[in-house]
Parts: C-alpha cells; structure tokens; sequence
C-alpha cells in the first residue's frame, strides 16, 4: 500500500465467518499490531478487547448473516463501522462475478490483499471450514487486476465429516497423509486432502494458460500449512506457493483506505 493510501489512524479489520471471527488492529501505518479469534457464536456477548481502545473505526467482512452484525454494531457503538460489499470494482481489481454483490466479501478482501501484495496473476486459497479457490488475473486493458471466478469446496474437516456422518462405524478424524493409505482415518484424510490440491492445481492449470504465466497460489486460513506441504511436491508449483496470514485482514485495511 502507498504512503498515500495508509489510513490516518488505528483502524480494527474483522472478517466473521461462518465458524470463527478473527479481528486484527492495526496501527496508522498499515503495520498489525494485535489480533485474535473468536467463535462465531461468541459475538454476542464480546468482550471488548483492550487493544480496541484506540479504534476509532472498524471495517467488517461478515459472511455469517444478521444476528452476528447485529452483535457487532452493538458491542462497536462508540466506533465509525462499514460493513463492506463486494462490488463491480475497488482499489485496482475487477469483480467478473456474475452478480459482484453475491460475492463473499472475505473472497473479495482475500483477492485485493493478493493483489496489492503480489501484481501478478494468483491462485487465492482460504483454506477454512470451506474452501474458495479463486482466479485472480491481470486485465489486460488497465493492467489492474480481475477477479475471474472460483471455486467453492468442503474444507478438509468438513469433507471428512460428510463421510463419517454417513458411514457407521468410521469415526474419529485423526488420519494423516499417506502416499497409500492402509487405514480408514488415513484414507479420508488423505483423499480429502488430496481432493483440495487437486482443485487448486486444475485452477492453477487454467489460469496459467489464458494469462501465459504460471499464477502465484497464495494460501491463507486453519489448513493452510497441509495443503501447502501436498503441493509443494509438485515441481511446477514449488516455487510459486505463499501462505499469507491475515490475509482478509489485510483486504480489508486496504478497502477501509477507499471508502473513506
């Protein structure tokens, strides 16, 4: 981010997802200087943290629906908050989403990050209780960046729970990666691994001829770390791997600095 566009105070970035909300603070010069998680479910009675107490705003990614933004709004009273919308464009990126609004906002925040970070075509991973795979390439009339589409899967747990919930008698999800798996636990962990990769490489592949360069894969999220060790095997894609902490956090600091 240039100097230009770094907000002029504490900003706090909030992305809600289904499962989890992770909040981060950061300070005047985009730098992160606190963050945390927390369930979902416990936005209703939050407590406020102390590192909140030089926020005068707050910019919310929220893909969990009414109550939680209602929670938030209640517990931010004191502070400027803009719940953000994904839109036909913003801060240098094309959404080519068919209906840009119906976009996850934190698939939105995770691509602009990526994009400000990198300036190069990518493979954006959230690797949560579900996973998106989007294709994030360069427009080749502005030469910004393009949201192209993506994809949207079970995440490793939820994948492997889908089984479980209809098989008697496999039952605890404690299986490791296995180049052949002699074991139930290791067979479902690893065919839902290996499931995930595979989309991510399919993308890659795609991406990678209608743009004539082999994308950046930016992993971010809980499994972030597995699905980069699978894929790091593949030769082609070695060198091209990223695991990006905070990711929509990020996004959303950068969004916060366009609608202000």
């Amino acid at each position: 981010m240039s100097e230009t566009n770094m907000p002029s105070g504490v900003t706090l970035a909030i992305d809600i997802g289904n499962t989890r909300a992770k909040w981060g603070v950061f300070d005047a010069a985009g730098e992160l200087q606190a963050h945390d998680v927390v369930a979902t479910d416990a936005l209703t009675g939050l407590q406020v943290s102390p590192a909140w107490a030089a926020c005068k705003r707050a910019v919310i990614s929220n893909v969990a629906g009414d109550q939680a933004k209602a929670a938030l709004i209640r517990t931010l009273a004191t502070m400027d908050v803009h719940f953000i919308i994904s839109t036909v464009a913003a801060c240098g990126v094309k959404n080519r989403y068919r209906h840009p609004a119906q976009l996850g906002t934190d698939r939105w925040a995770a691509v602009i990050a990526a994009w400000h970070h990198y300036h190069e075509p990518c493979i954006v991973v959230s690797a949560g209780t579900a996973v998106t795979i989007d294709a994030l390439g360069r427009d080749t009339e502005t030469g910004g960046g393009e949201f192209l589409g993506g994809y949207i899967l079970p995440g490793l747990r939820l994948m492997q729970q889908s089984i479980i919930d209809k098989a008697p008698g496999v039952q605890a999800i404690d299986g490791r990666f296995q180049d052949y798996p002699d074991n139930t636990a290791d067979a479902l962990y690893t065919g839902s691994l290996n499931a995930i990769a595979g989309a991510v490489r399919t993308l890659s592949a795609r991406l990678g001829r209608d743009q004539q360069v082999l994308p950046r894969v930016v992993i971010a999220g809980g499994d972030a770390e597995a699905i980069h060790e699978l894929l790091a095997q593949d030769a082609a894609l070695a060198n091209r791997l990223a695991i990006a902490d905070n990711l929509v956090l990020q996004g959303l600091l950068i969004l916060e600095s366009e609608i202000r």
